[in-house]
């Protein structure tokens, strides 16, 4: 096997679709696999499930309505101190196969890599209907309502996740464990007109702890969530969006200190894990996936979330770097946020703004052609070496091999792999993850990234 880390990310699905000797021969042959990223606990159709937009050549050709859980079987010893004990997923298509006891050997055999991935999600839509309990992990939104996502300062659910990673970690034999960040503050919530986290009893306990007024902070969050409703609503507004935006800020400068507190939680909680991971072994992995939301598209994000931060607690980072389809999802967020907060400009001088920016002019083409145009691979290097430099952690960039989009964006070809691929290396990539999931590649994608390794003479 290469000591280049060529991972990928794979559903227990896909072992079941097509066996798991079998799947292993084609990652192998292919594309020179030696790590696996498993989804062996997820209630995400785009993580754990067959393809959400149009089938590869390979797999079941259809779609499996992925209700999700745990696609291992839990070990009760580890989950006494949590509400939390029963969730292995309820499918049908998983009844008596453990993803982690009938992968894990095999491919050991092999001499790959097994780790276990989990995206923490920032989408209200993956919601655990099913999941008995799950409803005493949610948060509270800025009107006092449920929200649709877990509380990161809620004790049973960072317990929940204490007892998973013990499980995990004393029953299998796993090189380490990959999490991935795709939260965003409440405010960012509240820009893009979803439900907000962030408000239960635990996140007013520890403002009240630290002096924040919390009558105050909710009350700023709403104005800026009624301002922004008023605009999507069609109303234009003398003084402009922005302008009202900051004077909102100004006026409710608590509203900056709550997303502190929020970032903070979240910061602790991703430590709290690392340590976990390093207390069970030393030598056991804990690595961090970085959502491209974050690293490229939001420029409040990528002020909120410095990366150097997570350094101390990630032995290596995967950087969601989609170069395809970037195109489409960077015009589509630039047309979000030109619909609220960047209301004051025209579509071109909000995708133009945004893109100055972000750094991002080198690499998107104009709105017009944007979809179709996608990103330059350059872009792939540029940010790679970029992560590289701010952490001085081993950088695996995510390659969008079979990724799909919901509108209009231009083609995945072997082509544009075998540039992505080269273009991570370029940027001084210790190794390449092939994304989002194994169900959504074609054959012939995941052999350009075996031909771009081979063309390096990394296999």
């Amino acid at each position: 096997m290469s000591e280049t880390f060529v991972g990928i990310q794979i559903g227990a699905i896909s072992f079941i679709d097509e066996g798991v000797e079998e799947v292993l021969d084609i990652l192998q042959e292919k594309a020179g696999v030696n790590a696996l990223m498993i989804s062996a606990l997820s209630w995400s159709i785009g993580n754990a499930g067959r393809a959400a937009f149009g089938f590869p050549d390979h797999g079941v050709q259809e779609l499996d309505n992925l209700r999700g859980g745990a696609f291992f079987k839990p070990d009760p010893r580890y989950y006494s101190k949590t509400t939390m004990r029963q969730f292995a997923a309820p499918d049908e298509l998983y009844a008596g196969f453990d993803t982690l006891a009938d992968v894990i050997p095999a491919a050991r055999r092999r001499g790959m890599n097994v780790y276990t991935y989990y995206c923490e999600t920032s989408s209200s839509a993956i919601r655990s209907i099913w999941q008995p309990g799950f409803q005493r992990f949610l948060d509270r939104d800025h009107h006092g309502r449920m929200a649709t996502r877990p509380s990161l300062l809620n004790p049973d659910y960072k317990t929940f996740w204490h007892s998973v990673f013990a499980d995990w970690l004393n029953n299998h034999d796993l090189r380490g464990i990959m999490w991935g960040i795709e939260r965003q503050s409440p405010l960012m919530d509240i820009f893009r007109g979803d439900s907000s986290t962030g408000f239960d009893q635990y996140y007013v306990a520890e403002a009240r702890a630290r002096g924040i007024d919390s009558e105050r902070a909710i009350a700023g969050y709403r104005a800026i969530d009624d301002l922004l409703a008023r605009v999507r609503g069609g109303e234009r507004l003398k003084d402009g969006v922005f302008i009202l935006l900051l004077r909102q800020l100004l006026r409710y400068p608590e509203v900056l200190l709550w997303e502190k507190l929020w970032l903070e939680s979240h910061q602790a909680f991703y430590r709290e894990l690392s340590g976990l991971v390093k207390f069970y072994d030393p030598s056991t992995e804990f690595g961090i996936g970085v959502w491209q939301v974050i690293n490229t598209y939001n420029p409040y994000l990528r002020a909120q979330y410095d990366q150097a931060d997570y350094a101390p607690c990630a032995d290596w980072f995967k950087p969601v770097l989609y170069h395809t389809p970037a195109g489409a999802r960077f015009a589509e967020f630039a047309a979000s946020w030109n619909a609220g907060v960047l209301a004051d400009a025209s579509p071109d001088g909000a995708y133009d703004a945004l893109a100055t920016v972000l750094g991002l002019d080198d690499f998107a083409a104009p709105r017009s052609d944007g979809a179709m145009a996608g990103f330059k691979p350059a872009y792939v290097k540029e940010w790679t070496a970029r992560l590289i430099e701010e952490t001085g952690r081993p950088v695996y960039p995510g390659i969008g091999v079979g990724v799909g989009h919901h509108g209009e964006s231009k083609a995945i070809t072997p082509d544009e792999i075998r540039a992505g691929v080269h273009a991570g290396f370029d940027g001084g990539a210790s190794g390449v993850m092939i994304s989002r999931n194994y169900s959504e590649a074609e054959l012939r994608n995941l052999a350009a990234v075996g031909d771009a390794l081979r063309e390096r003479g990394l296999v």
